[in-house]
């Protein structure tokens, strides 16, 4: 019988949580880093193609910093490698790898599938947004 019972808007994280995490902690603060770093370089670039005058194409390589910045946040907020995704492996404190069961690695795999495409996704719209700033 049916009990009609739907996932919630909020549950969306719940799609994460079946992926037990394949980095280590350490592997979370250094993904962190280097997120936080390539959004400040992001801003950076941007305020200085403005203060230049730089034409949009020059300012649409925000891309760049942009993807990197949202697939290493992407990645510490979802617990998951895409390359020890793709790999097969999880990441310990000391940086070495072992290979994961089965299981988990056709999980992070899927999860590592949305990391590139909503990195992506973000790289392009702060690309777009980047560019538009030519024109306003």
């Amino acid at each position: 019988m049916d009990t009609g019972a739907q996932a919630h808007p909020s549950d969306h994280a719940a799609a994460y949580a079946a992926c037990r995490p394949n980095i280590s902690g350490a592997g979370r603060r250094r993904r962190l880093r280097i997120g936080y770093i390539a959004t400040l370089v992001s801003l950076g670039l941007l305020a200085l193609f403005i203060a230049r005058g730089s034409a949009w194409y020059l300012r649409a390589l925000v891309f760049v910093p942009a993807g990197l910045a949202a697939v290493s946040l992407l990645q510490v907020r979802r617990n998951t490698c895409i390359a020890r995704a793709a790999e097969g492996t999880f990441e310990h404190e000391d940086f070495s790898r072992t290979p994961a069961p089965a299981d988990d690695v056709a999980a992070s795999r899927r999860v590592a599938a949305g990391i590139r495409r909503d990195s992506l996704l973000i790289a392009l719209a702060s690309a777009m947004l980047a560019a538009i700033t030519a024109w306003v």
